[in-house]
């Protein structure tokens, strides 16, 4: 029977000369008792024994040439106290399969563990060599110190899942910590401290669990997430445009919980390529660039980050990356707080962004951004700055001390912002886009100068807002804007409450101005605009200024105490109805505005029935449009092909007309729906005709501006319960006025969904068109069958979508034409043998699926003009006529 004890020695009588000899006599079970020394050897572990240092940890050194000093085969077992050196680059502990145990060990060299090994390493020291963990391997480390490898700390890839807990890696060469492949496994309660390269790198699938981990001084990134690139195309066959998901739901990816990263070289933590991950209590400091950046197609639920003191910006968003984030704080950001841009989506709750030397939150690209709860302070730029096509959606979002201004929207950006408030700055809101922003319950006050400006051009929506306490104006409405203000209060004002550029044409109603440094309100030369059911009082100057030639119409206004009621310029045209004033100093209110004196009106059958209206010198009628109804029918009717769309318009406005007449000689309208069905097959004309739709409406004076405003089933349907509402709602209310125009509507009801969000949208829908039919026209349109199924769905869809219009698809002929139109506005001229030759391929194309009516004659145009060019540029000296003439030899190459 085996002794369950052997004795080493290097020397000495009864002892083993080496650890192996004695491995091998003992008995599965034994511990092998090594005295201190120096043992040159390679030990092989095939048993489940014990092996222990006797004077200590550190007091025998195992020290192998030429190959692994340890490799590991046994199944259990375990080393205490040795310490292990590996000589010429061989690995200082080798095992591929087995689970022995490591304590308070000193090892030099490499730890390389693959297969299903499983060892455990407690409390021991790893110098010079790192640990790689591959295959499948679970191995723990505990307590343990990584330290000056000349790469990579540790490396884990392939399947391996390993456990690291409480270890720390210290100033290896490369990156500290790397998972890769499809590695999953544990990292709680590490440290890394000063890597040449990265703190922490997750590529391809890597998805661990990490936990308290702390990243001091990287030389690089601190946390570095690479998701593989995107190669397989999304449903839409485009392979850079990746698919959108929730990043609510579940990621499956990797998570960072309480993670610290501090005085990070480059970017605090980096997401890219397509990853899913969570990112929770997160604490970025003084990174030299970018404190958070998602970027390719990353999608990231973010639920806690602090980053402060980042070289560049705090938080940003960029390619085709979706956040989700909330309890975000960022200070003192050397660029931007949050920047978002390119197609990426991001939407923050509870954000806060302080001392930013840029704007706290800039939106460019076509990014979509959401803000709910936020705090933006101390920025000598914006708080808010939205450019290019950039969306964004302000909640309960708090602006103070931004420089420049508060909320800032350019070029085609958009901006839906309710219930913010905006203290100080230059300016709080300026609005200069081609969209139509909605600011709806917002507070803007203590502007330096304007309180809100909306430029020229600019189509907005103000609704019960209140601007106080501003330098200068309190709302500017600049040249030729559209403005809706609808309830809002201006007040405490140091120049004018409200100014009304040249040739803009605001709608306002239900809005106050008082306490005005100057005067109330103050409309420029040329300048249009109704005023229904507003008040001014306690002007500086004038309550009311009309300029020359402005011909607004105001509609029970109030003016109440103030020095001076109306200056009005000797060639102003305004109009008045029921206006009223008291406590006006010089009451120059035109005995016209006043409440009118009882007339008799003879109406059809009705003659002598007695109503109330304005006094024959007040000028009625719809506010005076740059566009005449003729010169939009005229336009309608040019049109190519559209015969039974043309005829029903043409009744359509007929009826309208009437009912306009109705209305301004005190008669109820009749029974009505405004809105409409276009049924028909891409490309049949149906946007077109609803613009030219909205303007008719406009010009007969039924619909404020007639704008069409876009809308399709990813601008109105959330993406979680309690999202879709507010987007529909969002949407909606920039139509105001206008039309709304829902391409494929029908997607709200896909076919075989019975709980999709669609649903939602359209009681939402439903609710608001009764809450302001006389403000807004929608037109749903899509394929005829499918559009029925949506009418369908809802009771109030079918009572209010009652008439619809058919759009049937071109025929060759009109094709042809359409090519014509083309080659016209854009100057050229189809050869004599051209017509033919189109007619010949229209006729013959296929009118498969893709098939694109209009759109097929417009691409026909731009395949011939490319065509032409080719054939041209090989004329040596073209002619005009050679620059112009589209012929036969253009068309496309699968013409007959």
């Amino acid at each position: 029977m085996r002794a369950a004890w052997e004795r080493v020695a290097p020397r000495g009588w009864g002892a083993h000369r080496s650890i192996g000899a004695a491995v091998r006599s003992a008995a599965p079970g034994a511990t092998v008792s090594v005295q201190p020394g120096e043992y040159a050897e390679r030990l092989v572990l095939d048993k489940p024994v014990v092996i222990r240092a006797e004077g200590g940890p550190g007091s025998v050194r195992l020290i192998g040439a030429g190959g692994p000093v340890i490799t590991l085969l046994a199944e259990s077992g375990s080393v205490h106290g040795l310490a292990v050196e590996a000589t010429g680059g061989a690995a200082a502990v080798l095992a591929e399969r087995g689970a022995i145990a490591f304590e308070g060990c000193e090892i030099r060299g490499r730890l390389q563990f693959g297969g299903d090994a499983a060892p455990v390493l407690r409390g021991c020291r790893i110098t010079d060599g790192g640990v790689v963990l591959d295959g499948a391997s679970t191995a723990r480390l505990v307590d343990c110190t990584v330290t000056g490898a000349p790469g990579v700390g540790i490396l884990v890839q392939g399947d391996a899942a390993p456990e690291l807990t409480g270890t720390r890696v210290t100033q290896p060469g490369a990156d500290a910590l790397v998972f890769a492949g499809a590695a999953r496994g544990l990292v709680d309660g590490c440290e890394v401290s000063r890597p040449a390269g990265a703190g922490l790198v997750l590529r391809e699938q890597a998805a661990p669990t990490v936990r308290g981990l702390r990243i001091r001084d990287p030389r690089a990134d601190g946390i570095r997430v690479e998701g593989p690139p995107r190669t397989e195309p999304d449903a839409t066959g485009d392979p850079a445009r990746p698919a959108r998901e929730a990043v609510g739901a579940s990621t499956g990816g990797p998570l960072l919980e309480r993670v610290e990263v501090a005085r990070a070289a480059g970017f605090g933590i980096w997401f890219s390529g397509m990853v899913g991950a969570v990112l929770r209590d997160a604490t970025v400091t003084d990174p030299g660039r970018t404190g958070v950046l998602v970027a390719g197609a990353a999608r990231v639920r973010v639920e806690g980050a602090s980053i402060s003191h980042a070289g560049s910006s705090g938080f940003a968003v960029r390619d085709q990356a979706d956040v989700a984030a909330e309890r975000v704080t960022v200070d003192r950001a050397g660029a931007n707080g949050i920047v978002v841009r390119d197609d990426a989506r991001a939407r923050f709750t509870d954000l806060r962004i302080g001392d930013t030397r840029y704007t706290a939150v800039h939106v460019g690209g076509r990014a979509e951004v959401g803000i709910t709860r936020g705090e933006l302070h101390d920025t000598p730029e914006y708080g808010v700055r939205v450019v290019e096509l950039g969306l964004v959606e302000l909640d309960q979002v708090r602006v103070r001390a931004a420089e420049m201004g508060g909320i800032a929207v350019a070029d085609r950006g958009d901006l839906a912002a309710v219930a913010c408030t905006v203290v100080g700055g230059a300016a709080g809101l300026t609005l200069a886009s081609r969209h139509r922003p909605l600011v709806q319950d917002c507070e803007i006050s203590e502007s330096g100068q304007t309180g809100v400006l909306v430029a020229a051009g600019t189509g907005a929506l103000l609704a019960g807002c209140v601007i106080r306490g501003s330098g200068d104006v309190g709302l500017r409405l600049d040249d030729g804007c559209t403005a809706w203000v609808d309830g809002c209060t201006i007040s405490d004002t140091g120049g004018t409450g409200l100014v009304v550029g040249a040739r803009a044409r605001p709608a306002v109603r239900s809005s106050s101005v008082r306490d005005t440094g100057k005067n109330g309100i103050y409309l420029h030369d040329q300048s249009h605009g109704q005023f229904d059911d507003c008040a001014v009082s306690r002007a500086g100057y004038s309550a009311l200024h009309v300029g020359a030639g402005a011909d607004p119409r105001f509609r029970r206004l109030r003016l109440a105490e103030t020095a001076r009621g109306v200056s009005l310029d000797p060639r102003a045209e305004p109009s008045w109805e029921e206006c009223s004033s008291s406590g006006v100093g010089a009451d120059d209110l035109p005995a016209a505005a006043r409440p009118a004196r009882t007339a008799v009106l003879a109406v059809g059958a009705e003659a002598g029935r007695a109503v109330t209206g304005p006094a024959p010198a007040g000028r009625c009628g719809p506010v005076p449009d740059s566009e005449s109804l003729p010169e939009v029918l005229a336009e309608l009717g040019g049109l190519v092909g559209l015969a039974s769309v043309k005829q029903d318009v043409g009744r359509l406005v007929k009826v309208m007309q009437m009912v306009r007449q109705r209305q301004e000689a005190g008669l109820q309208p009749p029974p009505l729906g405004r809105h409409l069905v276009f049924a028909g097959n891409p490309g049949t004309g149906k946007t077109t005709v609803a613009r030219l739709y909205g303007r008719l409406l406009a010009a007969i004076g039924l619909l404020s501006s007639g704008h069409l405003v876009e809308a399709d089933r990813s601008m109105l349907v959330g993406e979680y319960v309690g999202h879709t509402a507010p987007r529909t709602q969002t949407v909606f209310r920039r139509a105001i006025g206008g039309v709304l125009f829902i391409d494929e509507a029908y997607s709200l009801v896909p076919t075989g969904q019975g709980s999709d969000f669609g649903q939602e949208a359209i009681v939402t829908l439903v609710k608001l068109m009764e809450d302001h039919r006389d403000e807004v026209v929608v037109i749903a349109a899509g394929y005829p069958d499918d559009m029925d199924r949506f009418v369908g769905s809802n009771p109030g869809l079918a009572s209010r979508f009652t008439r619809t219009l058919t759009f049937a698809d071109y025929t060759a002929q009109e094709l042809v034409r359409i090519v014509g139109q083309q080659a016209r506005v854009h100057q050229y001229r189809l050869a004599d043998a051209s017509g033919a030759a189109l007619l010949e391929y229209f006729s013959t194309l296929e009118r498969d699926v893709r098939f694109g009516n209009g759109r097929a004659a417009r691409q026909t145009f731009q395949d011939m003009t490319e065509r032409q060019a080719e054939r041209v540029a090989e004329i040596a000296d073209p002619t005009e006529e050679d620059l112009m003439v589209l012929t036969p030899a253009d068309l496309p190459e699968n013409a007959a």
